[in-house]
C-alpha cells in the first residue's frame, strides 16, 4: 500500500502547478534525509504556507511518479526546462531531493486545515486539524480520502490551465460580471488560449488604428484564422527596419505599427517558456518599440524572475508584462468604445 504525505508550499507554487507548468516538487529546504516512505502511486496533499494570520489552505494534490536526490547538474536541467518552479542556483556537486509528478489537481474547494477535525488517519490519535506540519508529514487512505471528501472534488483540467490566481480570478469574475450586466455583453466566446492571445491583440490593434502583423497566420481562435486579421506581411516590416532586424522582427508573435507612433512588439506565454520569449524580444532590442509579455497573471514572479537575467539588461527597463485577465478586460472595453464611436467614421481608425 503506497504512503501518502502533507508537504508545505506557498499559494505561488500552488497556481504555478495548478496551470499545468510545473512538474517537480522541490523542497524549501534541503532535506538530509530521504523520503523513500513514498514511491510510484503516493499522492502527495498540498498546503499552502500561511502568511501571520491567515489560515493554512490545502489546496490540491498530485501523484508521485519518482522520488529521488538530484545533483545539481541535473537539477539545472529541470529548471532550465522550466518544470520547477522558481529554482536554486546550486553547485554541481550539490545535492537535493525532489518529486517527479505528471499533474496537480486542483481542489474543488480549497480547505483550511482547521476544518479538518473529523479527518484522522487510522493510528492517529489527534485529527489532521490538530497536527503541526513541517515540511512532510504522512498520511494514510482513510486521511486521504476524508480530505477529498471535504474538498468536493477537483476542479477539471480545461479551467486550470487557464485559471489565473484565486483571488484574481474571483475579483475578475465579479468585475466583468457587473460589466456584462451593464451593457448586455456576454462572455467571451473563446478560450484564453495562445492563439486567442493573439486574436485579442490583433483585434485591439485594428481597432486603435495600428497595422497589425502576427507570426502565426495559419493558426485559428475558435473559427477565426489569425491571418485574416493581420494586414502586414514581412514585406511591409521590411519598409521599416533594415535585414538584421527584419528576421527576429518577424518572429514575434504579434506586431503592431502606426507612423507616428512606431511598433508595439507582443510575446504570448501561454504554457510556453517565459525565457525564450525574452528572448525574441530581446533579439529587437534596437529598435525602437514597446515591449510586452501576455501571460497568466500567476506568472508575474516568473517573469519578474526572468528579466533580472544580464541576457536581458537592454530591455529590462522598457519591456512590460500585462496577465491574461488584464488583457481580457482590455479586448472586452476596447471593444465596447469602438462600438459606441461607430457612427463618427473617424477616418484614422481601423477597420
Amino acid at each position: 500500500m503506497a504512503k501518502h504525505a502533507i508537504l508545505l508550499t506557498n499559494e505561488e507554487w500552488c497556481e504555478a502547478a495548478s496551470s499545468g507548468r510545473v512538474k517537480v516538487y522541490d523542497f524549501f529546504r534541503p532535506r538530509k534525509r530521504g523520503i523513500r516512505a513514498l514511491t510510484r502511486g503516493s499522492v502527495c496533499v498540498v498546503m499552502a504556507k500561511a502568511e501571520p494570520g491567515e489560515h493554512w489552505v490545502i489546496y490540491g494534490e498530485f501523484t508521485v511518479i519518482e522520488v529521488r536526490e538530484v545533483d545539481g547538474n541535473e537539477y539545472s536541467r529541470l529548471a532550465r526546462q522550466g518544470i520547477i518552479h522558481n529554482p536554486l542556483t546550486l553547485r554541481p556537486s550539490d545535492k537535493r531531493w525532489v518529486i517527479f509528478f505528471e499533474e496537480f489537481r486542483e481542489y474543488s474547494r480549497k480547505l483550511r486545515k482547521n476544518e479538518l477535525t473529523d479527518v484522522k488517519t487510522s493510528t492517529s490519535r489527534k485529527p489532521i486539524s490538530e497536527w503541526v506540519v513541517k515540511g512532510i508529514s504522512y498520511i494514510d487512505d482513510q486521511a486521504l480520502e476524508g480530505i477529498r471528501r471535504k474538498a468536493g472534488g477537483f476542479i477539471r483540467r480545461g479551467a486550470q490551465e487557464v485559471a489565473p490566481p484565486l483571488s484574481e480570478r474571483i475579483e475578475d469574475e465579479e468585475r466583468l460580471r457587473r460589466l456584462e450586466e451593464l451593457v448586455g455583453i456576454s462572455e467571451l466566446a473563446f478560450p484564453a488560449t495562445h492563439e486567442c492571445v493573439e486574436f485579442m491583440l490583433l483585434s485591439m490593434g485594428k481597432q486603435l488604428g495600428f497595422n497589425v502583423y502576427t507570426a502565426d497566420p495559419s493558426k485559428v481562435c475558435g473559427n477565426m484564422r489569425l491571418g485574416d486579421l493581420a494586414d502586414m506581411s514581412r514585406d511591409y516590416l521590411s519598409k521599416y527596419v533594415g535585414p538584421e532586424l527584419l528576421k527576429p522582427l518577424s518572429r514575434i508573435d504579434v506586431v503592431w505599427h502606426k507612423s507616428g507612433a512606431g511598433f508595439y512588439a507582443f510575446e504570448a506565454v501561454v504554457g510556453g517558456n517565459m525565457h525564450e520569449a525574452l528572448l525574441r524580444l530581446s533579439r529587437i532590442s534596437e529598435l525602437n518599440a514597446k515591449l510586452f509579455i501576455v501571460s497568466y497573471g500567476n506568472r508575474k514572479s516568473e517573469y519578474d524572475h526572468s528579466i533580472r537575467n544580464p541576457a536581458f539588461s537592454s530591455i529590462r527597463h522598457r519591456c512590460r508584462f500585462i496577465s491574461v485577465a488584464h488583457l481580457t478586460k482590455m479586448f472586452i472595453l476596447t471593444n465596447l468604445w469602438r462600438r459606441s464611436i461607430e457612427t463618427l467614421q473617424l477616418s484614422y481608425m481601423g477597420r
